[in-house]
């Protein structure tokens, strides 16, 4: 079966084709304003293919909570054309072939717990870091579909609510376009590459960005680890493939929780522990910037029945 997989993200579609047990033709373009200008975009790229692939289907990832029974992506991301409406089976008329959707930060788990750094682990947490900062929890093995499927109402409340405060600070796209201003540049000038980069290279405006980032990263990492108690905490989406964050990551997690802080009590208080916070068990996601596609290809496979 050859399917198209898309994964749209707040600046991006990412594309590739599932062909032979494969993911290949790689490839992305900026993420659409509108349904019709998204919709044209991809009958595009399925004519352009349309003599070398024969397709089954559509993969997508993409941000929100997809309800598959009613067709609609629920809640607020940074790509609203998806939000407006049933969105499934519209899109699956407009493209002529069956289309599945499942949250980008659960496709990114589902793909590592499938095939990659969770297998053989049954509590796992998974932060997909892009344009927002997706997040996906495991329970027993499963991935939590639904907020009464989490763990703990407290414990979700607290693990999200610092997540949320601290969105645009981890998001390599909000660091980027913050960089750009302060340079007095264009938003799009300087991509989160290019922030790495520039405080690899002593740019005082990077490298205060980065460290912030880090900071911020590491309180949402320490308040999930003792939210859920996972066995492990998964980072994935475009940070991933930055070589340097995962020791980085855990340089800052380690001084944080070796301060006496505010914040860490506020913790302990919260998740009644009164010892010292447990060190986090932090990996990168295998699959780093393909998880959410190979995970909608997954969820593809379980859920549709095709030759």
């Amino acid at each position: 079966m050859t399917l198209l997989a898309l994964d749209i993200g707040g600046s991006a579609v990412k594309h590739a084709i599932w062909h032979k047990d494969n993911l290949i033709e790689k490839d992305s373009f900026p993420t659409p304003l509108t349904r019709k200008s998204f919709y044209e975009a991809i009958n595009e790229l399925i004519n352009n293919y349309r003599g070398k692939y024969h397709f089954s289907g559509v993969a997508l990832s993409c941000p929100g909570d997809t309800d598959e029974t009613t067709g609609m992506v629920n809640g607020i991301s940074y790509v609203p054309f998806l939000h407006l409406g049933e969105f499934q089976q519209e899109f699956s008329e407009a493209v002529s072939l069956p289309v599945t959707m499942f949250n980008d930060a659960n496709s990114a788990a589902l793909a590592e717990m499938t095939m990659g750094i969770g297998v053989g682990h049954q509590e796992a947490v998974f932060l997909i870091i892009g344009s927002g900062v997706g997040l996906a929890v495991v329970h027993n093995g499963k991935i939590a579909m639904e907020t009464s499927e989490k763990i703990d109402q407290l414990d979700k409340l607290v693990a999200d609510g610092v997540k949320a405060f601290n969105n645009s600070k981890v998001s390599p796209v909000h660091i980027a376009r913050r960089v750009s201003l302060k340079k007095l540049k264009m938003p799009s000038a300087i991509d989160g590459k290019d922030v790495f980069q520039l405080a690899n290279d002593g740019d005082p405006i990077a490298t205060k960005e980065v460290m912030s980032m880090y900071s911020s990263l590491a309180e949402i990492v320490i308040s999930i680890n003792g939210a859920f108690k996972p066995e492990l905490i998964g980072i994935g989406g475009g940070i991933s493939n930055n070589q340097e964050l995962l020791p980085n990551l855990k340089k800052a997690v380690t001084n944080l929780l070796e301060k006496e802080s505010g914040l860490l009590s506020i913790f302990k208080t919260l998740f009644n522990n009164q010892e010292d916070l447990p060190q986090p068990n932090i990996q990168l996601c295998q699959f780093k910037n393909d998880a959410n596609l190979l995970g909608a290809i997954i969820h593809f496979n379980e859920t549709k029945d095709l030759p």
